[in-house]
C-alpha cells in the first residue's frame, strides 16, 4: 500500500534526524560512475540528503522522519553544487535508498555534475530552492534522467516530503514469496535465463523459489478428498454450462486447487506459478490442467501466474496488490494499430475480477483447447468495462501500464475462427480492447504475456514503481478511451 507523508500530517517533533558533515573536495570521477545502493528488506531506508546549507534543513528534515517512522533513516550531507567531483565521491562512498538534492538558491550552471552521476540505482528527489526560476534545475533533472536516473522534481519542502514518504514506504512486494514448479527460469514458452533469485528480490523485493514439477506431481493427491469433491460440486453448480467435461476431469483440478491453497496457507506464500505448458501438451500430463485451480486461487486473492512465467508472475502480483483485485493473465494476440485495439486470449480467468467482495462473473466450462482433456472457465467479461494492462520489462528496470476499455467478446471457443475469420487460437477467454496510441504500445510490449485488472491505478501504480525504483512507461494520455 502507498503511504503518502504530506508536512501536513507530520507529527511536530524536536528530534534532530540528520547528520552533518563537511567533506574533502574528492578525485576526479569517470562518468557513468554506479553508485552503492542498499538491500531492500535490511531495515528502515537510507535517505541522503545533499545541500550547501544542512542546517537550514534541520526542521525539516526531523518532521520528515517523525511522519516516516521506523521506515527512514537520514544522512545529511555539506556539499558544494560547484565541485561536481566531491559530490560523486559522496555517492560513490554511501550506501543509500533515496537521495535528495536539495539545490542552492542561484547557480547558472551545475558543470559536469550534469553527465557525471550515472545510474544512481536509487530514486532521486531533486528539490528546487528558487520554483520561480526553474529553469537550471530543470536542466539538471533532465540530464539525471538522460544518464538512465528516476528522477522527480519537486518545486516546495512539502511536495519533497510528500516523495520521501512514497519512496519509505515499505515496497508493496517486500518480503512477498513464491514458488515456481519448474526448471530454474527456464519455462517452455517463457524462459527468463537473464533474472535471478537474487536479483528479482533487489528489484521487487520478491522471494522467489524453484521446485520440480514431478515434486508437485507426487503429492497433490493427498490433498483432502472432501474438500475437493464440495469444491468440483461448487463449480458445477455455479456454472452456466458445463460441456463435454466428466465429472473425473473436474474433481481432479479440483484436488490440485485444494493441495496449492493447503501449501500457500501452511508456508505463508503470496503467489504460486508452474511451468503448466511443460505438460498440457502431453499426450500424458502428470499433473491435471491447472486452469481451475489458478482461477479459484486468484479469486482467494493468491497469485497464481500461468507457465512460470517470472515477469508475468511479479506483474500479477503487483497489480493484484496495487488494484486489490484478482487479475486476468493473458496472451497478446493481434493489434489493430488503424483501430486502437488489441485481441487477447487465455484459458484461465479469475471470476471475482470486479472485486472479492463483488458477485463473482458468470461462466461456463468446457475442455482445454478443444482437447478433449482438461477444463477450463470461459468467463463473460462486461463489455465496456475500464481495464488497465501492465507488464514488467525483463531486466525488471521499467514497467508498461496502459489503460482501456473491453469492447467485444469471442465466446465460441468450439471454433478455431470467429464469425468475421478472426482467429482465437481455441482460448477460452478472448476479447478485444480498445487502448490509447497502441502504436506506441506496440513498441514497448513487454512480452507475450499482458496483466489486466479491472479500473484505473496509474497514480498508486505510479508512486509504488518510484518508490521500486522501476521507470513508468504507457501512452501520452493514461485517461481510457471512451
Amino acid at each position: 500500500m502507498t503511504i503518502h507523508a504530506g508536512r501536513r500530517t507530520f507529527i511536530k517533533t524536536t528530534a534532530m534526524a540528520g547528520i552533518a558533515a563537511t567533506l574533502p573536495v574528492a578525485g576526479r570521477a569517470g562518468r557513468g560512475a554506479v553508485m552503492p545502493a542498499a538491500k531492500p528488506g535490511t531495515g528502515p531506508k537510507h535517505l541522503l540528503l545533499l545541500s550547501n546549507d544542512p542546517k537550514n534543513y534541520e526542521g525539516w528534515i526531523a518532521t520528515v522522519q517523525s511522519a516516516a517512522g521506523k521506515n527512514l533513516r537520514v544522512s545529511s550531507l555539506k556539499v558544494d553544487y560547484q565541485k561536481p567531483d566531491e559530490i560523486i565521491r559522496v555517492l560513490r562512498t554511501q550506501q543509500m535508498d533515496i537521495l535528495l538534492l536539495c539545490l542552492p538558491h542561484r547557480t547558472f550552471n551545475f558543470g559536469s555534475l550534469y553527465d557525471a552521476m550515472g545510474d544512481l540505482r536509487a530514486p532521486v528527489i531533486v528539490l528546487s530552492a528558487n520554483p520561480d526560476l526553474i529553469p537550471i534545475d530543470a536542466n539538471l533533472v533532465a540530464s539525471l534522467r538522460g544518464n538512465g536516473a528516476n528522477v522527480r522534481f519537486a518545486l516546495s519542502r512539502d511536495q519533497a516530503a510528500d516523495l520521501v514518504g512514497i519512496v519509505a514506504a515499505p515496497g508493496i512486494l517486500q518480503d512477498h514469496r513464491a514458488v515456481l514448479f519448474g526448471k530454474p527460469f527456464d519455462s517452455t514458452t517463457v524462459p527468463a535465463r537473464n533474472l535471478t533469485e537474487d536479483k528479482v528480490y533487489r528489484h521487487t523485493g520478491v522471494k522467489m523459489e524453484y521446485r520440480p514439477l514431478a515434486e508437485l506431481a507426487s503429492q497433490y493427491r493427498s490433498a483432502d478428498e472432501t474438500a475437493a469433491r464440495k469444491e468440483m460440486q461448487r463449480w458445477k453448480k455455479e456454472a452456466t454450462e458445463v460441456v463435454n467435461v466428466p465429472d473425473e476431469t473436474i474433481l481432479d483440478a479440483c484436488r490440485l486447487y485444494v493441495y496449492l491453497r493447503a501449501m500457500v496457507e501452511r508456508e505463508g506464500l503470496s503467489a504460486v506459478s508452474m511451468d503448466c505448458l511443460g505438460f498440457t501438451m502431453s499426450p500424458d500430463p502428470i499433473l491435471p490442467y491447472p486452469c481451475l485451480a489458478f482461477a479459484r486461487l486468484r479469486d482467494d486473492g493468491i497469485t497464481a501466474a500461468c507457465e512460470a512465467d517470472v515477469c508475468g508472475m511479479l506483474t500479477s502480483m503487483f497489480l493484484e496488490r496495487a488494484s486489490r483485485k484478482p487479475s486476468f493473465m493473458c496472451n497478446i494476440m493481434s493489434l489493430d494499430a488503424s483501430g486502437s485495439k488489441i485481441l487477447l486470449s487465455h484459458c484461465t480467468s479469475a471470476l471475482k475480477l470486479n472485486g472479492p467482495a463483488a458477485p463473482p462473473l458468470k461462466y461456463r466450462l468446457h475442455n482445454y483447447h478443444n482437447f478433449g482433456k482438461g477444463v477450463v472457465p470461459e468467463v463473460a467479461f462486461p463489455l465496456g468495462k475500464e481495464v488497465l494492462l501492465g507488464g514488467f520489462s525483463k531486466d525488471l528496470k521499467s514497467f508498461a501500464a496502459w489503460p482501456g476499455r473491453i469492447q467485444t467478446q469471442l465466446q465460441d471457443t468450439e471454433k478455431t475462427t470467429a464469425a468475421d475469420g478472426t482467429p482465437l487460437n481455441a482460448c477460452a477467454n478472448t476479447m478485444e480492447v480498445k487502448i490509447r496510441d497502441a502504436g506506441r504500445f506496440l513498441q514497448n510490449i513487454n512480452g507475450l504475456h499482458q496483466v489486466m485488472v479491472f479500473g484505473d491505478y496509474t497514480k498508486t501504480i505510479g508512486d509504488a514503481l518510484y518508490g521500486m525504483n522501476v521507470s513508468l512507461v504507457g501512452p501520452a494520455e493514461f485517461n481510457p478511451p471512451a
